[in-house]
């Protein structure tokens, strides 16, 4: 008997999988925020910079599993001496 693809039942109201992101920083300087961006990615990272409401906010994901992305911020948190946070991945908006 097949089992059945976990991913697949995790459809958002939109209908897009569900997915976690670790939030790093929050910063008001994009240059900063670019910084830790390519310093993380430099280290094999998919880090990616969002910005709202005048701030940057530094991210590494997605990840399909909430736990995979708690492992993730806890590993991260440990090399970079930053105190991450797990949250939902938002596809960019244009």
């Amino acid at each position: 008997m097949a089992k059945a693809d976990p991913a697949a039942s995790k459809i958002d109201a939109n209908g897009l999988p569900v997915s976690w992101a670790v939030q790093l920083a929050s910063l008001s300087s994009r240059s900063g925020a670019d910084s830790l961006q390519k310093s993380l990615r430099s280290q094999g990272y998919n880090a990616y910079v969002r910005s709202a409401d005048g701030m940057n906010r530094v991210f590494v994901g997605p990840l399909i599993d909430r736990a995979e992305a708690e492992r993730l911020r806890d590993l991260i948190s440990r090399q970079q001496n930053v105190k991450g946070f797990v949250v939902r991945f938002q596809p960019e908006r244009n």
